[in-house]
């Protein structure tokens, strides 16, 4: 087995039950088995030797590939075969059969035997699950009517196939059948299109399966910001021809002064630029000003209730005591009403005070005698004020401050405007020139802003694109040296398949590309890098042959390599017929298998694999009695008997 094995295992088909298939309207059922290591649908054109394996894929996928392969991601592929499903069996189901035409599928993957049974219309539903192997035995059904039951058991299948071929996603199981393994009527070329070969590549070569379809999804994302940034730089090279074209039916030179445009450009923004931080600073300054004029009443009314609250103190009701003249009299001896000096009888003076008598009319002065709430509101108040002459202190700094920005902004913005001027004075005629052409300015500017747009929205795209790349790069690395390690299995298995076809020299290596690698192929020392460089038969071949190789590498030993081939004859001239025939030989005696399809002719194709086969290993399945054969094939049916008559003899060993 191979280093680079992935552990990934493939479903090997052991039997297919195909029920009310109208196309095949000879039988209501068509039951083959597949237990040889080749088996080959022979039959005449149009009688479903292609919807054959088309409906094999299904019932393993559910889906049917397009005719058009186009693959994004693995994820959208899977969502448009899916779909296409419906439309394919349209045309080849009747009406009347459309509920009960369904087909049942036996197959293994590693140890675990699955039957899986599902309808042709009926998305992502089963009919009926089976799977036996070592701790598993599993087995739902549901009628076709009960959808919900029918879509669980299709998630259920999804859920242990996973898990028994060892993929990441059911999306990488599709795309294995339909575009790896599969080789059709599409004749759809792998070594020829490096964008759907690539997660072959990733997979055939050892890579994770959840890292290759990361690496694959993150390939896709990469091309696409990539096509996005090519049509942003054809979007800005309209608008800038656009531009040149305006100028030139409108008289001006035809060449565009870049530079001065760049510069003009450039200072034309500084000036606004400066015009809006000179707006911005005034704003500013009007908000400090207000908060400024704020802070002041606030102060100014903290004062003016000061003032109120210690005036109240002095008036006569607020105790004698503490009267100013009634402590200068007790204090002093000196009288402030009549101005007497050295008054030393105090004593009935001391009496009125302490019995709350005003001493001069004889008033009770109880009430007025309690001076600590007023003591307490003072406190409080100049505790306000100071706090009040901290906040108008900060708002007058925050106001000069800000004015201080204001002139710096201000003096910014006449330098601008005199860099403007100055620019303008220095280039007059250009100046004039523009304004010349005024009627058309208004486009241009709006042109040249698309062009400025347009390049810089493919910046950012080529950005993110390389964030992408960066993130591929180690994984392409990595697939560079896997395929190194492997060339000494892989490319021999390659050549030799190749070899026995053309008879002539094959190489292929793995060339690294901004897009990810591709493969090259060399035949006879010369490098066909374009499929028009090889005739149709040998293109179709080689890819078959490509198939074959990557396939087995692929699954490393641990099970047969299966290939599903609509076999092209319509390509071979009779040198080739054979050869190929040689060349499908070889994959069989490495111990792999072939489901394959062939017109029933007398090309030697089909009669040299049943040589090199000879009965005990190759099934012929003789497709005329599965289908009513038009008035032109009927009138030859002695013609199909002589051809499948050849190929039983050859079976047999009785015939080259």
């Amino acid at each position: 087995m191979s280093e680079t094995a992935t552990g990934i295992l493939l479903p090997q088909v052991k039997r297919l039950k195909i029920s009310h298939f109208s196309l095949y309207r000879n039988r209501i059922e068509n039951i083959v088995s597949f237990d040889k290591d080749v088996f080959c649908l022979s039959g005449a054109n149009g009688l479903g030797k292609s919807t054959f394996l088309a409906i094999l894929n299904f019932a393993l996928t559910g889906a049917v590939a397009p005719p058009d392969v186009k693959v994004l991601s693995l994820s959208e592929y899977r969502q448009g075969a899916r779909s296409y499903a419906s439309d394919y069996f349209t045309g080849r189901i009747k009406t009347s059969d459309r509920e009960i035409a369904d087909v049942t599928i036996d197959f293994s993957v590693g140890p675990y035997d699955y039957t899986v049974r599902r309808g042709f219309f009926q998305v992502d539903e089963l009919k009926y699950l089976r799977i036996h192997g070592p701790g598993y035995e599993v087995e739902r059904a549901a009628e076709i009517e009960e959808t919900a039951t029918c879509k669980e058991i299709f998630y259920e299948y999804e859920s242990h196939i996973l898990q028994h071929t060892g993929l990441a996603q059911f999306d990488q199981l599709v795309y294995i059948q339909h575009l790896l393994v599969t080789f059709d009527e599409r004749r759809h070329l792998l070594f020829w299109d490096p964008e759907v070969a690539r997660f072959s590549l990733f997979l055939a070569f050892g890579l994770d399966t959840s890292r290759a379809d990361a690496a694959g999804e993150w390939q896709r994302k990469a091309d696409r910001l990539e096509s996005q940034a090519r049509n942003a730089q054809y979007q800005a090279t309209s608008a800038r021809s656009q531009i040149q074209d305006l100028l030139e039916r409108s008289g001006a030179p035809a060449e565009l002064n870049e530079d001065l445009e760049e510069k003009h450009r450039q200072l034309t923004n500084a000036q606004e630029k400066c015009t809006a931080a000179v707006n911005y600073r005034l704003a500013q300054e009007k908000d400090a000003r207000l908060n400024v004029g704020i802070a002041a009443a606030e102060h100014h009314a903290l004062m003016a209730e000061y003032d109120r609250v210690f005036n109240e103190r002095l008036s006569p009701r607020s105790g004698a005591i503490e009267h100013p003249l009634i402590t200068r009299l007790m204090h002093e001896q000196n009288c402030g009403i009549c101005g007497s000096t050295d008054i030393s009888e105090l004593s009935e003076l001391e009496s009125l005070i302490a019995s709350n008598k005003c001493p001069l009319c004889r008033s009770d002065t109880t009430a007025a005698t309690d001076t600590d709430e007023d003591f307490d509101a003072l406190r409080q108040l100049d505790l306000r004020l100071q706090q009040s002459s901290t906040r108008l202190k900060s708002a007058q700094e925050d106001l000069e401050r800000t004015a201080q920005k204001l002139a710096s902004t201000q003096e910014e913005l006449r330098a601008a405007t005199r860099a403007v001027e100055q620019f303008e004075e220095e280039n007059s005629e250009w100046i004039r020139n523009k304004a010349a052409h005024s009627g058309v300015s208004e486009v241009i500017k709006q042109l040249e802003a698309e062009y400025r747009n347009a390049q810089e929205r493919r910046d950012r795209f080529r950005e993110k694109r390389d964030e992408y790349y960066a993130l591929l790069n180690p994984v392409k690395r990595e697939l560079a040296d896997r395929y190194a390690e492997a060339e000494t299995e892989f490319l021999p298995r390659f050549q030799s398949l190749a070899r026995a076809f053309l008879g002539m020299d094959l190489h292929c290596r793995l060339e690294p590309r901004a897009r990810g690698p591709e493969l090259v192929v060399t035949v006879d020392g010369q490098t066909r890098r374009e499929q028009n460089m090889l005739s149709e038969s040998q293109r179709y071949f080689i890819d078959i042959a490509l198939r074959m190789a990557l396939t087995e590498h692929m699954l490393g030993g641990r099970s047969p390599a299966c290939l599903l081939i609509d076999t092209p004859e319509g390509s071979l001239d009779i040198a080739y017929e054979s050869r190929a025939g040689e060349m499908f030989g070889a994959f069989v005696r490495r111990c792999n298998r072939l489901i394959m399809t062939a017109n029933l002719n007398s090309n030697r194709l089909v009669l040299e694999l049943a040589h090199v086969c000879s009965r005990e290993l190759m099934h012929v399945e003789r497709m005329t009695n599965w289908s009513v054969l038009t008035e032109v094939q009927a009138r030859s049916e002695e013609l199909f008997d002589q051809s499948y008559a050849a190929i039983q003899a050859s079976l047999d060993g009785r015939i080259f």
